[in-house]
């Protein structure tokens, strides 16, 4: 059996070493089906190039290059960085929006449009592509050191400010003026996200990304893989990556090559749909380079992309458990001895969500929501990625008596912290009377596991001159009841202050500031 070379060797598209390869193995399961002559052969070969290419060719104007300029000038004893290929850059080239200009600091970036406004364009990446870049709202608490340039084409190019930033999820969506570039908004293409957010391993995946900044024109790089495996976990060694919720197991491993400068890129499937998001920062340095991870946009990370496209703050769900050790053996409760694997609970905060349902210690968690619990960084990750507000199902076994339950449980948010890192552009609970509310676990210090969880809400803002600064609230104070009603949650306290006109009484945790009635006037 001939094969045509130039059918699959000769790609009219960049980076596609490792496609050859998966394009033969590929084609010979086909061919290895059916008994097929060499003409055959080639015309399959060339649908399965064509399909390839038609995707690489719908999606590669939505990718971006990104370059993080720092603010202060370097060093003059510092070297320039090493171009691909042993060619120097032009020393001349010091403009970060000018054709050619090499950056030290690249990433890549998807063109999305905005959830709630499908003519506005953002542009979602890593985190740590544009960690210290200048925010969209400035309000004085992030400091900013550097400027982010993102390349759209060899022509087209803009600054850009960062709409959101979430440091645990380690995304960012930026934002960019549509009038420095010749396109009108609703002109520039966008990826969407498939219908099924589904993703299975062996699954053959199209990255698209700029390797090394060699996408300086505009262009990205594309390769060919698959996903190697589920719910992994970034090397140990990588610090960077120990405070997100990637640390519970949640990337993709894919085979496909993500050298520096391809994180924040897209992850496509065989339709061109966005199914994930390349990073190259989970891979230990110095070690294999030709595998790579990527962040699965499955429906838990897709309800954070699509709050950071809407500018809020990301919310993860809180239970309120410390978790043990796994199980794995027979276990006794009482006089029942039954076989049984899961994760043991070993603390309980007092007053959380989950203590008021009932979960103790030495309980044991089967599964969250019918995903099966093995690890503790299990729990972790499943009711992590839920949002505060949502209903995660445990199935337990009592440590009382042995038997088996289904247990609901109302989550609250999970402890904000690195909020110097957080970045919103709008806020997702509003403002009422210059008064905004969040969770308890807000603010930090509000939360030990030690100490019972607060039912109330925290005083997150106020503004001056406002009733409530009249009213004599700060920052910090804890509400439990509006008008006697109770409230724990910011959706709770909008609700009991709707439609109000007149003044409000609201109620301090027992144990704050004197007096504990307080009474917030109208608007004036």
């Amino acid at each position: 059996m001939a094969f045509t070379r130039t059918a699959f060797l000769h790609l009219p598209v960049r980076g596609c070493r490792c496609l050859c390869f998966i394009v033969v193995a590929l084609a010979i399961v086909v061919l290895s089906s059916r008994d097929v002559n060499a003409q055959s052969s080639a015309d399959i070969f060339a649908a399965i190039e064509k399909s390839i290419e038609d995707v690489v060719e719908k999606a590669e104007h939505s990718i971006v290059a990104i370059a993080r300029i720092p603010i202060a000038p370097e060093p003059l004893d510092r070297q320039p960085a090493r171009a691909p290929f042993g060619l120097q850059p032009d020393l001349q080239l010091n403009d970060p929006l000018a054709p050619g200009y090499v950056p030290k600091n690249p990433g890549t970036g998807i063109l999305m449009a905005s959830p709630d406004n499908p003519r506005l364009r953002l542009i979602l990446t890593n985190y740590h592509v544009v960690r210290g870049g200048q925010p969209f709202r400035n309000d004085g608490i992030i400091r900013s050191e550097s400027r982010i340039a993102v390349r759209f084409s060899r022509t087209q190019a803009a600054w850009a400010t960062i709409y959101a930033a979430d440091p645990r999820s380690d995304l960012a969506v930026l934002a960019f003026d549509p009038s420095d570039i010749e396109s009108a908004p609703a002109d520039i293409p966008v990826i969407h996200f498939p219908d099924d957010s589904t993703i299975r391993k062996g699954q053959f995946v199209i990255s698209l990304g700029n390797p090394y900044a060699i996408a300086r024109d505009g262009s990205p790089s594309v390769s060919l893989g698959m996903i190697s495996n589920m719910s992994r976990f970034p090397f140990m060694e990588t610090t960077s990556e120990r405070e997100t919720i990637h640390q519970f197991g949640t990337l993709l491993h894919v085979d496909t090559r993500l050298g520096p400068g391809t994180s924040g890129g897209a992850l496509l499937n065989r339709d061109g749909h966005l199914i994930g998001i390349t990073t190259s920062l989970a891979a230990l340095e110095g070690y294999e380079t030709s595998v790579g991870y990527a962040i699965p946009l499955n429906s838990s990370m897709r309800r954070i992309v699509e709050d950071l496209l809407r500018g809020y703050e990301i919310e993860y769900g809180f239970l309120g458990i410390v978790p043990g050790v796994p199980r794995e053996a027979r276990a006794t409760f009482g006089s029942v001895t039954r076989e049984t694997r899961g994760v043991a609970i070993r603390q309980v905060v007092p007053d959380s969500p989950a203590f008021r349902k009932g979960l103790r210690p030495n309980d044991i968690v089967l599964a969250v929501n019918g995903v099966p619990m093995f690890e503790p960084t299990d729990i972790l990750r499943e009711v992590g990625l839920l949002a505060p507000g949502s209903t995660a199902r445990l199935r337990i076994i009592r440590a009382s008596n042995g038997s088996e339950k289904i247990v609901p449980v109302p989550l609250a948010k999970w402890p904000r912290r690195h909020v110097d890192q957080i970045i919103v552009s709008n806020d997702r609970y509003p403002l009422w009377r210059g008064l905004k509310v969040d969770w308890p676990t807000s603010r930090t210090r509000h939360f030990d596991f030690d100490r019972p969880y607060p039912r109330a809400v925290v005083v997150d803002r106020v503004e001056p001159g406002s009733p409530t600064e009249i009213a004599g609230l700060r920052e910090g104070d804890l509400l439990t009841e509006v008008h006697g009603v109770e409230v724990e949650s910011p959706v709770e306290f909008l609700k009991a202050v709707a439609n109000s006109n007149g003044p409000i009484q609201v109620r301090l945790l027992e144990g704050s500031r004197e007096p504990l009635i307080r009474t917030i006037g109208p608007n004036r």
